[in-house]
């Protein structure tokens, strides 16, 4: 009985030794593997600035009363989504393994100071204070994950962690300036000059089709043209970057008005110059919960030459002449 005894008490002390060196392994991988920006689980949605920079580009981005915005692109509205999805991957990241701590071998984890093995350096602050300042490396070759260095240590690591960083303003911008439902429009005037200017409208929302206003008569819609996608001008509305006001010649070539059912109004007026078009939007009626339009009027923008081939119609590309054979059965 006593040797049993002795057999359990033993057995204990053994899995006892087990469970301890277990539970101290896991404390020390978890050491080993820290968050390379500890401070962004708790505090990433308090991040108002960062700076991203390789070399001589640099990319500025700040937050202001809960927008965030690109220095670098005139103080334009930075898309949020991009914005957050650099925190969360950034917060994602955790230290694998210590490499070089030599300033000399950093250019081959491409984390020099500067030159074509720089790093991509990426401060952020909260208030003025600065959180955190790391420099992003090159992928690993036989390993997942990428070499990095935080806040200016000499210690390089190894980490876990997925980044692709822009350094051009455009890459950061709302790209997407309008997406207006077809549904909500009521009117859409294209003015090009008076002979050749026109309108089309519906008169209510419950209306499937646009029409012409004032069609001349003897004269029908274009054979083959589907009219309501001359009002769908304002859904999914990319521009390709934005222009400084300045920028803008003295004459527009065209301009199209969207009138919302709401009566909002959308004035885009077009000009072109060089091999681009620029365009430039005021907006009537607006009302007090339209903050961002109010923004987007101090801004020129330079928009895909597609869509100002879509946009820049003339009364003649859109009707036609009734053949005389229609005449004569009506």
């Amino acid at each position: 009985m006593q040797s049993s005894i002795k057999i359990l008490v033993a057995a204990f002390v053994v899995l006892a030794g087990i469970s301890w060196m277990v539970i101290n392994s896991k404390k020390s991988t978890s050491t080993q593997e820290e968050f390379l920006i500890p401070e962004l689980q708790s505090q990433i949605n308090d991040i108002d600035e960062i700076v991203i920079s390789k070399n001589n580009k640099i990319i500025s981005l700040s937050k202001t009363d809960g927008t965030w915005r690109v220095q670098q692109a005139d103080n334009f509205i930075a898309d949020a989504n991009k914005v957050a999805n650099l925190l969360l991957d950034l917060r994602k990241f955790k230290l694998k393994e210590k490499k070089t701590s030599n300033p000399k071998n950093y250019g081959k984890l491409s984390l020099a100071e500067t030159g074509n093995d720089a790093a991509t350096s990426i401060k952020l602050q909260k208030g003025g204070a600065e959180i955190a300042n790391i420099s992003i490396g090159k992928q690993a070759q036989k390993s997942q994950g990428i070499y990095v260095r935080k806040n200016n240590e000499a210690q390089t690591w190894l980490s876990q962690g997925k980044l692709d960083v822009k350094l051009a303003g455009k890459d950061w911008i709302v790209n997407t300036l309008f997406d207006v439902d077809i549904s909500q429009i009521k009117s859409v005037v294209f003015k090009t000059d008076d002979k050749e200017s026109f309108t089309i409208n519906k008169l209510s929302p419950q209306d499937k089709s646009f029409v012409i206003k004032n069609l001349p008569e003897n004269h029908q819609l274009k054979t083959g043209l589907a009219i309501n996608t001359l009002a769908n001008g304002l859904q999914k509305f990319a521009i390709e970057t934005i222009a400084n006001n300045e920028d803008l010649p003295e004459q527009n070539v065209l301009k199209v008005i969207y009138e919302l059912f709401s009566g909002l109004q959308y004035q885009l007026s077009f000009y072109p110059k060089e091999d681009k078009t620029l365009m430039k939007v005021v907006f009537e009626n607006l009302g007090d919960n339209n903050t961002y339009e109010k923004q987007l009027t101090h801004w020129a923008y330079v928009i895909p030459s597609y869509k100002f081939d879509a946009l820049n119609k003339k009364l003649s590309d859109v009707i036609e002449v009734i053949p005389a054979a229609t005449k004569t059965m009506e």
